[in-house]
């Protein structure tokens, strides 16, 4: 009669191997002998002096300058946009985006002059 084979999914790596059964078996009663027991941590000693604790750093206080005629700032990314037409009828700005060249319309909440 021939070996029984198992699909053996204990290795390390990228996956697992086929193993004749008689060596599952007999696996578990091999690896609790040879497995290290578990330290426990060594005590403190109290003379030693602890570490600072890291504190927050102070937030990063933001000043904008004034804009020239003609520009505003997106609200959310703080872009600056030269302004290209208003439309106060749909509440609504165009804007040619400074950094990435492109041009959109906005809501007039969206920028601020400041």
């Amino acid at each position: 009669m021939g070996k029984t084979w198992v699909l053996d999914t204990d290795t390390k790596g990228t996956g697992a191997r086929m193993v004749p059964l008689e060596d599952v078996l007999a696996k578990p009663e091999a690896e609790a002998e040879s497995r290290p027991r578990k330290r426990r941590p060594a005590p403190r000693d109290q003379a030693a002096p602890e570490r600072p604790r890291r504190t927050r750093r102070e937030p990063v206080e933001k000043s904008a300058t004034a804009l020239p005629p003609g520009h505003v700032r997106k609200k959310a990314t703080g872009e600056l946009g030269r302004v290209r037409a208003v439309d106060s009828a749909a509440g609504t700005v165009t804007v040619q985006w400074l950094k990435q060249g492109r041009t959109s319309t906005v809501p007039l909440a969206d920028v601020s002059r400041r």
